[in-house]
């Protein structure tokens, strides 16, 4: 083959990784935006700042703060399943699956100040967004009510009440410091609310969680090493 035909085989390949990484460094950048302003904010111009691109290259990749916040919130919470999902997946009882993925969840944002900070800002309107956080929940619950563990409590109810204390515990988290078994506080809460006994809490809260570490290439992993040489260097 010829050395044009060669070079000219390779450029879509080039381009498509190009498109990926500036993808990535926007995405990374918007996270931490959001993290600082919130996500009612407009963030375009921060984001392109913190990016270093044009205002014009931006737009090849989003129009608008929602398209932005929805690619954060999606990347975040495949990123998020998978750690869980590794820590929960071979776990048969469902009371243990529930208290194991909510400490997980809980532990993964306490490590992560900029995740923490992320979902912080975003609220509720990101916990919506990132609805395949809690997709296994529902099953669990039920299936741990069916069998009599749980009390017989309307689910969306319990759903609302996890929301609600998830949040309220991640902005604790985000905004100050707290306690290493904070949450497992938080989730021994949310089991007696369920109608498990103290001896029942104390044996799912017992085993030791794996440790959550996220992939050097993922968006946790590069926004939150991007924040800390930021911080460095202020």
């Amino acid at each position: 083959m010829p050395a044009a035909a060669k070079n000219q085989d390779h450029r879509p390949r080039v381009a498509a990784e190009r498109r990926e990484r500036m993808r990535k460094r926007l995405i990374e950048s918007a996270m931490i935006v959001f993290a600082e302003k919130g996500v009612g904010a407009s963030v375009i111009p921060d984001v392109v700042a913190a990016a270093e691109v044009s205002q014009g290259s931006f737009y090849n990749y989003f129009r608008t703060n929602e398209d932005l916040l929805t690619a954060v919130s999606a990347e975040l919470s495949d990123e998020m399943i998978q750690l869980i999902e590794a820590a929960v997946g071979e776990i048969a009882d469902p009371v243990l699956r529930v208290a194991t993925g909510m400490r997980c969840y809980l532990h993964l944002a306490r490590s992560q100040k900029l995740l923490a900070r992320f979902l912080a800002a975003g609220g509720l309107r990101v916990l919506n967004q990132q609805s395949a956080v809690f997709r296994y929940l529902p099953a669990d619950l039920e299936e741990g009510q069916q069998r009599g563990d749980f009390a017989a409590l309307p689910l969306e109810i319990v759903l609302d009440v996890a929301a609600g204390a998830g949040l309220v515990a991640i902005s604790r988290m985000a905004n100050g410091r707290t306690p290493k078994d904070y949450p497992e506080k938080i989730v021994s809460a949310m089991l007696h609310m369920l109608g498990l006994t103290a001896a029942q809490v104390a044996s799912v809260l017992a085993p030791s969680l794996p440790k959550l570490v996220p992939d050097a290439d993922s968006l946790l992993a590069r926004a939150q090493a991007r924040a800390d040489a930021q911080a460095a260097d202020e």
